[in-house]
């Protein structure tokens, strides 16, 4: 229910990552505020497994198996007591529930809530009311103790990897080693001696390594990482299936090159949906006479935190000056941007929020083989704060 907040998601996680904290969201509904009772989340629900506050997989269903954990509600000048209740009802397959005790006189239906764990006790933060989310910059209230107790650490091969740039740098442009729009990361790696890397690994010693062209007007999304559906899981089967049903003839070829995201239905009518019941990212297609809508295809939630949690432990992302085209482009690399181990607990609520969107870039290659460029999770670097603790950016030229 994250989609029904009446604050910006994106925002007000950006608060959040800028302090290295992790938390757990909420939205509670007109229904669930009159009945004292909200959906746990995937994401809450993971988050509270990692911190150890609770573990609903571990939990039996029914009223005798409620968990009661001590809380408080976030004010700018102080804490309110209260308690959080941990349950799984009877009813249906014991979907994990969560209440807060006198939420009614804290939050109003829509407002968005973060929860934190600290010592075993949970933190609720009214994200909507904007004097309790601004306390957060001041160290003497309850939630700016909380964000100025965290201290971010900086791995010592990062000046090494930055020496390296600096290097490539100084040699003003630089003519590209491929033509094409690879040529950008595929020449920044080839003359800092990096091979070409199609592991999932980072780059180099844990820092992956991302080049982009600057260029004027709005800035283009940047990939943070390429993932296939399960075709298992996907009813529309393979990727054969998915390009024959749904691409359009160009020269000759199927093609599909469409963005994606949660939010609304693209041109063909395809759009994202965050299954929190399956912990599935579902893609839908929905039918421009009759509305009518369809699964398409599928991935597990849990594999694509995973790929971002893996490819990003730290991250470069190169920018370059760009002149020429083709076989005689040149670049001069003259900043980088430095982020680190990513929110991953955010990565869901981005989703949903429409911040990361999906891209398919797909054609036809012979009869019935398809030739594939990725399946492309971006986002725009602007929303980098919603995403990574605060980044480092350093100006090369």
């Amino acid at each position: 229910m994250l989609e029904k907040s009446d604050t910006n998601i994106a925002e007000t996680l950006a608060v959040f990552t800028r302090y290295d904290l992790d938390v757990g969201l909420l939205v509670p509904t007109e229904t669930g505020m009159r009945k004292s009772i909200m959906d746990a989340t995937a994401g809450l629900r993971e988050y509270f497994q990692a911190t150890g506050f609770h573990d609903y997989d571990m939990q039996a269903q029914g009223p005798d198996a409620k968990v009661i954990r001590e809380a408080f509600f976030v004010r700018p000048d102080g804490l309110q007591p209260t308690t959080a209740s941990l349950y799984r009802p009877v009813t249906k397959s014991g979907d994990p529930r969560v209440w807060f005790g006198r939420l009614k006189g804290y939050a109003e239906p829509h407002n968005l809530l973060a929860v934190l764990v600290r010592d075993d006790k949970a933190y609720i933060v009214n994200c909507s009311d904007p004097r309790i989310l601004a306390s957060i910059h001041d160290p003497s209230t309850p939630l700016g103790a909380i964000a100025a107790a965290q201290r971010p650490t900086r791995d010592p091969v990062v000046e090494e990897l930055l020496d390296m740039i600096r290097d490539v740098s100084s040699r003003g442009f630089v003519r590209t080693l491929r033509p094409g729009d690879t040529g950008v990361g595929m020449t920044l790696e080839t003359l800092l001696g990096i091979n070409a890397n199609t592991r999932k690994a980072p780059d180099y010693k844990g820092i992956e390594l991302k080049a982009k062209r600057l260029r004027k007007g709005k800035a283009n999304r940047v990939t943070l990482f390429s993932q296939a559906p399960d075709w298992k899981l996907s009813p529309i089967g393979s990727a054969w299936n998915l390009l024959s049903t749904y691409g359009y003839e160009r020269d000759g070829k199927l093609r599909l090159n469409h963005e994606m995201n949660a939010t609304a239905p693209n041109s063909i009518g395809f759009f994202l949906e965050v299954d929190a019941a399956h912990d599935w990212l579902k893609q839908n297609y929905q039918d421009s006479d009759t509305a009518a809508t369809r699964h398409v295809t599928t991935w597990e939630m849990g594999k694509l935190r995973n790929r971002l949690k893996e490819k990003h432990p730290q991250t470069f992302w190169v920018s370059a000056r760009c002149r020429g085209k083709g076989a005689g482009e040149e670049f001069h690399y003259v900043q980088v941007e430095h982020t680190r181990q990513p929110k991953v607990r955010n990565f869901d609520a981005l989703l949903e929020g429409g911040v990361i969107s999906v891209d398919y870039l797909m054609s036809q290659k012979g009869h019935q083989r398809v030739r594939d460029h990725g399946y492309l999770f971006k986002m725009h670097a602007a929303d980098f704060p919603a995403l990574f603790p605060p980044s480092e950016t350093h100006v090369l030229a």
